[in-house]
């Protein structure tokens, strides 16, 4: 019997990442064709799919790294029993910190990205955009956090390149697939802030040293990543934000459309309430 094992890409909370769980929907049929299931849907769905599922289940759920000791507690339970494997795809600093910059700027932020860096790399780290970033990418907190119960073995923790495709097969190859292509579909720009060197050595190696004394599974330097990314010029810096206004215009014209669609469904359901409780009121009247 197939051993039932779960591949958990847990975070960072890197925007840049996000797109890996539309990604594995999308290709749901072909990597069901090499065994590996995607689960989908609330929690205790995932939980079903996961054990009826006789084989490798692949999740990518970065956002999760925000989760405080409670809710992690609560998403493992279900698990437990499984082999669970959690990942980490950590890309270098500086594009994780543009990446959330630009997350920001979807939002409706207008905080420049200079000030923001700055913001993030203050060592108090008071500032409420610097207490967002870090609850969801500091692996000083995430992973004490989620590894108190894991083999050192079973959390794999990766210096991600930027890149989509990079991201897609180092995820990917954790579930001993290595020939699904990665499926079409938005993706930010990888650019990166122009960050204090000095800072981004210091926390960087403050988490390869914690990899390495835990005795993870480390693949590639945390700090080497971090010191090679390449600030975008000026130009690179407009044309990725066009891109994302026009991706985020296209988002909104989506969601127009499902409001419009949900709203005839709504009315049309309505229309049948309503003539439904005609009738049920005329057979009343006739008893």
């Amino acid at each position: 019997m197939a051993r039932r094992k779960v591949i958990w890409h847990i975070g960072p909370a890197d925007p840049g990442t996000e797109f890996l769980a539309t990604a594995l929907q999308a290709a749901r049929p072909e990597l069901a064709e090499h065994g590996v299931a995607v689960p989908s849907g609330a929690w205790h769905e995932i939980e079903d799919q996961i054990w009826a599922h006789k084989g490798v289940s692949l999740l990518s759920t970065p956002g999760i790294a925000r989760a405080d000791q409670a809710k992690v507690a609560l998403r493992l339970a279900g698990l437990r029993d499984l082999e669970v494997h959690l990942v980490l795809l950590v890309r270098d600093l500086p594009t994780q910190v543009y990446s959330a910059w630009q997350a920001g700027l979807q939002q409706g932020s207008t905080t420049s990205l200079t000030r923001y860096a700055d913001r993030l790399l203050d060592p108090v780290r008071s500032h409420w955009q610097a207490e967002e970033f870090w609850v969801g990418h500091d692996l000083d907190r995430i992973l004490p956090l989620w590894t108190r119960a894991f083999h050192a073995d079973r959390v794999h923790v990766v210096a991600a390149p930027r890149d989509a495709d990079g991201l897609w097969s180092a995820l990917t190859s954790f579930a001993g697939v290595t020939d699904v292509a990665r499926p079409e579909g938005y993706v930010p720009p990888a650019l990166a802030a122009d960050l204090d060197a000095e800072r981004v050595l210091d926390i960087t190696t403050r988490w390869a040293k914690l990899v390495a004394d835990r005795g993870f599974d480390a693949h590639g330097s945390l700090i080497t990543a971090s010191a090679e990314a390449v600030v975008p010029s000026g130009a690179e810096q407009w044309e990725a934000l066009a891109e994302l206004l026009a991706a985020t215009t296209g988002e909104v014209e989506r969601l127009r459309a499902e409001v419009a669609r949900l709203r005839a469904e709504n009315a049309d359901l309505d229309r049948k309430r309503r003539k439904h409780k005609r009738r049920l009121a005329e057979l009343t009247a006739g008893d």
